[in-house]
């Protein structure tokens, strides 16, 4: 019995909700004959919004159209056109204009050890290519002169070095302190290339029993390797070109 007065009062709760929606649909008729009385007054205020904002008749009454019958089928699921299209001004704003295309964020210039990471990478992978191409087409004379791992590693990391420290000098920010910016950009490519001549030179010192060089094959190993290295840390810290 009791079961019974509930499965009633279900009933007639929801005959009493389905009576509300039917008062909230529009009995007036019309081109929005069909919607809530809520959604009806969007599409009413979006018409004469965007007669206001000069739009194409026919693009407008398209548009219209397409939202209506959107509405049409969503309403029903308690969707309000306010909360599926937003504020009637901003909806009109950017049916006219387009949406609102967000401001890039500002690029933030990267960190020195990243940049000469990337720069040290980029010319371990270089040198290897050219060592072993030498090895392989120059002969044993060329591979000899161009020296050995210990030669090879040192010029990457200095050359990384010095590349990072070569582009901070030159940024914007950095090169506008000078009052001389030409003058500090010569002075600062000799220093560059001073310091690697020179380290360059100290490392063509070692002997040859420790500088060993390493075959053509080895050299192309390690160029795939090293390009390997870098594609991946590419992803984990972002390389980026310094100059954009």
């Amino acid at each position: 019995m009791a079961e019974q007065t509930n499965r009633e009062k279900n009933q007639a709760a929801s005959q009493q909700q389905a009576q509300v929606r039917e008062q909230e649909v529009t009995v007036r008729g019309g081109k929005f004959d069909g919607l809530t009385k809520r959604n009806e007054d969007y599409l009413f205020h979006l018409d004469k919004a965007l007669d206001e904002r000069g739009m194409d008749y026919e693009k407008k009454n398209d548009i219209l159209e397409t939202m209506y019958q959107e509405l049409k089928k969503v309403q029903k699921q308690g969707y309000t056109a306010t909360k599926l299209y937003g504020p009637v001004q901003e909806k009109a704003k950017e049916l006219v204009d387009g949406p609102a295309k967000k401001e890039a964020a500002p690029a933030q210039n990267q960190k020195f050890w990243v940049v000469a990471l990337d720069n040290g990478l980029i010319m371990f992978i270089l040198f290897c290519a050219m060592y072993s191409l030498m090895g392989f087409f120059g002969g044993n004379a060329q591979t000899q002169a161009s020296g050995g791992w210990l030669t090879l590693l040192t010029t990457s990391v200095i050359a990384g070095i010095g590349l990072a420290y070569f582009y901070t000098a030159m940024l914007p920010e950095n090169l506008n302190k000078h009052k001389h910016k030409w003058v500090h950009m010569i002075l600062s490519t000799i220093a560059l290339i001073a310091v690697w001549m020179v380290i360059f030179y100290l490392v063509a010192l070692i002997p040859a029993s420790i500088n060993v060089v390493l075959s053509p094959i080895i050299y192309a190993i390690l160029a795939v390797v090293g390009f390997g290295v870098r594609y991946y840390l590419k992803g984990k810290l972002g390389f980026q070109r310094v100059f954009r």
